[in-house]
């Protein structure tokens, strides 16, 4: 029992003789994120659809579909896959829906079967998601003040919102509804802290060994927990506002970041001897 202490005690920041010369309690206390603090005000339902994406009948405004529908196109070229076959180009997310807040981004879905690439559908997901974070580095894009995010969707990839919106047709292909959702706000604050709180403990991490080990396991562990929570439950879940909590407050960024710092790090070398 006391060796099993002792090898806690050890791989804990806490117990850690080299954390606590540049650190003291103080800090430390700051450092972890109280459930109570979250801030979990994004969750919210409103009367109306976004005014400034949809008029009075629920129709998409002319000018902000033309602004979609080019951003898509662009990508598509972007990406060098403009000679394949389209199912559809959608606009989802909570935009789509009366979960929408200031923070919500303007999710732009192109829909089309991966296998007119390749039928490991996988390495085309990896090689699609390359082309976006190249995309997103290259440009920073608003369409009325609201960041877009464009997106390739495998024709069979599950799709949960209840919220969707074609720009090929202009008509709505699941249309929202208002209704009354009871979110348990107790629940959201507490596992995002917790997540926080976790991404925060692998940017102390000083076992470099095992720092891949880490992010590859929390990265997966967020991932999981909210597609578990979206087929189970829906957007509304406690999961997938978990997710949204830690995107909204950049955790989700952080946790990259943290990710490329350590590549970085571990790929330099310094020395000019």
């Amino acid at each position: 029992m006391i060796k099993e202490t002792q090898k806690i005690n050890k791989n804990s920041r806490f117990w850690s003789g080299k954390y606590w010369k540049t650190h003291n309690i103080s800090d430390v206390l700051k450092e972890v994120v109280d459930p109570d603090v979250v801030d979990v005000s994004s969750i919210e339902m409103h009367d109306t659809l976004c005014p400034f994406i949809w008029d009075e009948n629920g129709k998409m405004k002319t000018e902000v579909r033309k602004a979609l529908l080019m951003n898509a196109k662009r990508f598509i070229e972007f990406s060098g896959i403009e000679n394949l076959n389209f199912n559809d180009i959608i606009l989802t997310g909570s935009v789509a829906n009366y979960n929408y807040n200031e923070n919500s981004d303007l999710d732009v879905h192109t829909i089309f079967d991966f296998n007119q690439i390749s039928e490991n559908k996988d390495f085309v997901g990896e090689f699609l998601k390359l082309k976006k974070l190249l995309w997103n580095d290259k440009l920073s894009i608003q369409v009325k003040g609201r960041d877009v995010e464009v997106y390739f969707q495998d024709v069979d990839e599950p799709h949960y919102a209840t919220g969707t919106y074609s720009l090929i047709k202009d008509e709505w292909v699941v249309k929202p509804t208002k209704k009354i959702v009871n979110i348990n706000t107790g629940d959201v604050q507490l596992k995002s802290a917790d997540f926080m709180n976790a991404i925060d403990d692998l940017e102390t991490n000083e076992n470099e060994e095992d720092f891949l080990k880490k992010y590859e396991l929390l990265k997966n562990k967020i991932k999981k927990y909210r597609q578990t929570g979206l087929s189970n439950s829906g957007e509304y879940s406690v999961e997938n506002l978990v997710f949204k909590i830690l995107r909204n407050t950049g955790y989700l960024a952080k946790l990259i970041e943290l990710k490329n710092n350590y590549l970085t790090q571990e790929l330099t070398l310094n020395e000019f001897a």
